[in-house]
């Protein structure tokens, strides 16, 4: 039975989301259940959340902890982490006790730890255990932790997600992945409360761009745990409309009606009080907010700066780039080759990942704003989350991405260019265009655009809620 209650004289309703990544996690990823947080109160919703533990997860930023709505319960579940156990173990395994005799006070204090009392064996054990434990980081990533390595938390999360069912007695589950093992906390702690859950899906679970590593094996088996545990869901939202298609396909079993398509979007105050850091007079800056990894990469940026640059050498002068976030390091060797063989040296910079707070202060600052997005099969359907945060911070996007979700939304919008993956002179035109112009000014299509207002969205949310409860069968899409 729904579990109403009154509050101010209005009679309200429950959600428990389910989101391994979230606050004090610093990525994107935490966005969108701390927006639901912040947002569903408006439309007769309280959420609490159940997370994991604080230093489960990296990158971590504590100011992220101020985002959340004050009172909203927060139930955090601990990650297993057998590979730590194991690490001591090996440690504790290379140690022997230490001497006690009269002789033993002339060893020294690193010996005194009870380390093995050769250097370069100790060397060379830590080397044979470094080893070991990337094969079996491998073999874990590779063979066993599926469908990802928040596998080990699920049943923590669902024992902990019991005791929060009957604390705070929720009158829906809702599950947003990736990570995917939320998929699975959510139908589980269903099948075991009788709550009825909602999936949401910001990614694909499979087939998506930045899983496509999966061998096929994988992939099969995965597509078995999608359609045994997400079957069972009241509702199936999606981020953008090929996805929404793509999940009604795989899940065919579950009725059209059942699948709903909820963009991500932004907070037009998001923004508001930030001060932004801008950088040299003269100087068109371009900066990329977030990581590059796997198929998001953006090396032809640095061919087509590398091509101006032999046409016109006073261009560096007057534009750079600027990185802020991780890189992997196949990536960074890359581009590292690329920098010195167009001589990019002080035109592109990197930069650590820095807090949330800088980050928007860097992104409001900017002349031009940068987007990568993923390639791959299912491109279509991909809209980062960054997009909606670059949108808030006002400054144009240049954004590299096929025909798809995303590049709709920037052309419809009027918000910046996009250009096509490898399209190099299409990239040098836009790059001479602002090196000798300087950044023009959008004029963004504010009706479209304002359609992606969190709070628009996060009421659409709200109705897909209540449908659950009141007519689980009939929820629209």
């Amino acid at each position: 039975m729904p579990n109403n209650y009154i509050m101010n004289g209005n009679t309200r309703r429950r959600v428990l989301i389910v989101a391994a990544e979230f606050p004090p996690v610093k990525g994107i990823g935490r966005m969108r259940p701390l927006k639901f947080c912040q947002h569903l109160p408006t439309f007769g919703w309280d959420a609490a959340v159940l997370t994991l533990s604080q230093g489960d997860m990296d990158p971590v930023d504590l100011n992220t902890l101020d985002e959340i709505p004050e009172g909203t319960p927060i139930y955090r579940a601990k990650l297993p982490k057998p590979k730590d156990r194991l690490v001591r173990f090996l440690k504790g395994s290379k140690q022997k006790p230490v001497d006690a005799s009269p002789a033993a006070s002339s060893i020294t204090t690193e010996n005194s730890a009870g380390f093995n009392q050769n250097p370069s064996s100790h060397g060379r054990l830590r080397t044979i255990l470094g080893s070991m434990l990337g094969v079996i980081d491998r073999i874990a990533h590779r063979y066993l932790l599926i469908p990802d390595d928040l596998i080990l938390w699920s049943s923590p999360a669902v024992k902990v997600g019991e005791a929060a069912v009957r604390d705070f007695q929720p009158d829906v589950i809702l599950a947003t992945a990736p990570y995917f093992t939320d998929l699975i906390v959510g139908a589980r702690l269903s099948q075991k409360t009788g709550v009825p859950w909602v999936a949401d899906y910001r990614d694909l679970w499979t087939g998506d761009v930045l899983r496509e590593w999966v061998p096929p094996w994988r992939r099969r088996l995965e597509i078995l745990l999608e359609r045994h545990y997400v079957s069972t869901a009241s509702a199936v939202i999606t981020v953008s409309e090929p996805k929404t298609r793509v999940v009604r396909e795989r899940l065919s079993l579950l009725a059209e009606e059942r699948f709903v398509t909820i963009t991500n979007g932004y907070d037009p105050e998001e923004f508001d009080g930030v001060i932004a850091e801008g950088g040299e007079p003269d100087m068109v800056r371009v900066v990329y907010a977030g990581r590059l990894f796997k198929n998001r990469r953006g090396y032809e940026l640095l061919e087509a700066m590398g091509g101006l640059l032999r046409e016109n050498p006073k261009a560096r002068q007057r534009i750079r780039f600027e990185y802020y976030g991780g890189v992997t390091p196949e990536i960074s060797a890359r581009m590292s080759e690329l920098i010195a063989e167009h001589e990019l040296e002080g035109v592109f910079n990197f930069f650590p990942d820095v807090p949330y707070a800088r980050s928007k202060a860097l992104q409001k600052g900017a002349d031009v704003l940068l987007l990568i997005v993923d390639g791959g099969a299912t491109t279509s359907g991909v809209i980062p989350g960054k997009l909606f945060e670059y949108i808030a911070a006002g400054p144009p996007i240049l954004c590299l991405a096929l025909e798809g979700a995303t590049s709709e939304i920037i052309e419809r919008g009027r918000l910046g260019w996009i250009i096509p993956p490898g399209d190099i002179l299409s990239l040098k035109t836009v790059l001479q265009n602002l090196v000798e112009n300087g950044t023009r000014l959008c004029s963004p299509d504010s009706d479209f655009v304002g359609g992606f207002e969190r709070r628009k969205l996060v009421q659409r949310l709200a109705e897909v809620l209540n449908q659950v409860v009141d007519e689980p069968t009939s929820v629209q899409g």
